[in-house]
């Protein structure tokens, strides 16, 4: 039973991405037509302020949520209640700084603007994700779906209106603000069918959740600092429109990443309760999960080098070709953060925040030094490249980390065989190429499980089988 939960979750979560992330596309190509390039690169610099502040706010409490109430005998309401309250109100205060720092920044009084509109979308946004541990631990994320496209469709729409009326990139940003809002709305109110949640003010109780978290939110902060300031530098150094060309491939690996957390996000409750209690499951439970974000992984990767040329071209309309060979760069850290999303919440199963902080904060030196050096000669090329070598070098760490507890050791037959089947589907789209890009996405599934089916290549039943028997035990 719990293993059909988790798949039909993994397989809804994965089709309401898959309609999220076209609906986001077609948002991204309206608004690219639409604004200038250097409106599009100010309107980047809303979604990196937003990303940026945004894991400001988070401050571990959705990590820690996800393992407090996935303890036995776990008083749900108190804790969803309390962290959910102290979420709002820090992160009002956080979003807050963003206007107030664009300020000492070299920009526009329209980018200035713009950023203090936005935030409130991303306060809206914090406030409905937090509460997404609920839905995961009930394995019920068929409802996040469902208020993530309404979202969508809300800041679709109104993007188009607003386009037809030619009301001018102010009001573009402010559909950020009416799609967020949807979303929270619906969050808030899906969730009251598995916990009431209400405003909760124990300040005993935040302040143990903030002392806990405390770890975690350094090496979120740490990590923030790696993933998302390469925009920010490019903005201080470098013409706001290599903001835009850099952003537009940089929205997909937003978009793709949520596969590994979407995933992990279930798996994280086993793992939880399996790591001090169940020492072999909770091998086995890392060892296939591992397994299956590899199978998914490695196509990813070799299907965006022979279609990125076509994404781009839909994305931008034709007028950002330096987008190209930046996607091709980024797809390599997509591959990579696949693996470190299950590193790194193996070690906050394991109760190694710390670990993972100093890990985070590695990897976040080596960033900002490399953009400091590389940014201003080589522009989105060096950000890009360095996006790469920073995920590498964390996921190496974490992994030599885990080392410490149990010696992980890859299947290689499963890469093995996911590299065969891949190189079978990109030499078919390599030869339709010239096919509607959409027919493409269609058929490349298809030719990479069939040829993997053959060959007895990993099966997702594998990863059930061990979760039913979990359920079991």
């Amino acid at each position: 039973m719990l293993a059909r939960k988790i798949a039909l979750n993994t397989i809804v979560s994965f089709l309401a991405r898959i309609v999220g992330t076209g609906l986001a596309l077609i948002t991204i190509g309206l608004v690219t037509r639409y604004l200038t390039k250097s409106e599009w690169g100010e309107y980047s610099l809303v979604l990196t302020f937003g990303g940026i502040f945004a894991v400001i706010a988070e401050w571990g409490l959705y990590q820690l949520m996800i393992r407090d109430i996935s303890c036995p005998g776990a008083d749900e309401q108190k804790i969803s209640s309390n962290i959910f309250t102290l979420r709002l109100i820090s992160s009002l205060f956080v979003f807050a700084m963003a206007p107030l720092i664009s300020l000492a920044l070299p920009y526009s009084n329209q980018a200035r603007f713009a950023i203090l509109i936005g935030m409130a979308g991303f306060w809206l946004l914090s406030g409905a994700q937090v509460l997404m541990g609920v839905f995961q631990k009930y394995l019920r994320m068929d409802k996040v779906a469902v208020a993530e496209i309404a979202g969508r469709i809300i800041q679709l729409g109104l993007i188009f209106i607003f386009i037809e009326m030619n009301f001018g990139f102010m009001w573009i940003v402010a559909t950020l603000i009416f799609g967020s809002l949807v979303n929270f709305l619906l969050i808030f109110w899906f969730v009251q069918r598995y916990i009431g949640v209400r405003l909760s003010f124990d300040f005993y109780f935040w302040k143990k959740s903030l002392i806990q978290s405390f770890p975690l939110a350094v090496s979120n902060i740490l990590v923030m600092i790696y993933f998302s300031t390469d925009s920010l530098f490019l903005s201080v150094f470098n013409p706001v429109a290599d903001v835009g060309i850099y952003r537009l491939p940089y929205k997909i690996l937003e978009s793709l990443i949520f596969f590994p957390s979407m995933f992990v996000g279930l798996v994280m409750p086993l793992l939880s309760q399996t790591a001090f209690f169940n020492w072999p499951r909770f091998k086995n439970i890392f060892q296939r999960s591992f397994d299956a974000l590899i199978i998914f992984a490695v196509p990813l990767i070799l299907g965006t080098f022979v279609l990125s040329p076509a994404i781009i071209n839909i994305l931008g309309g034709g007028n950002y070709p330096e987008s190209v060979p930046v996607l091709n760069i980024l797809i390599i850290a997509v591959g990579t953060i696949f693996c470190s999303t299950l590193f790194s919440f193996s070690l906050i199963a394991l109760k190694k925040q710390k670990n993972l902080m100093m890990i985070s904060g590695i990897g976040a030196v080596f960033n900002v030094a490399a953009n400091l050096i590389l940014i201003p000669r080589y522009s989105y090329f060096a950000a890009a490249s360095t996006t790469v070598l920073t995920e590498t070098l964390v996921a190496v760490l974490m992994l030599w980390s885990l080392w410490g507890y149990f010696h992980f050791v890859s299947s290689i037959k499963v890469f093995l065989k996911s590299v065969a089947a891949a190189l079978i589907m990109t030499l078919v789209i390599w030869y339709f190429r010239s096919w509607n890009m959409f027919l493409l996405l269609a058929l490349a599934p298809l030719v990479y499980f069939g040829p993997l089916y053959l060959i007895r290549g990993f099966s997702a039943s594998e990863v059930l089988k061990l979760l039913e028997k979990d359920a079991s035990s």
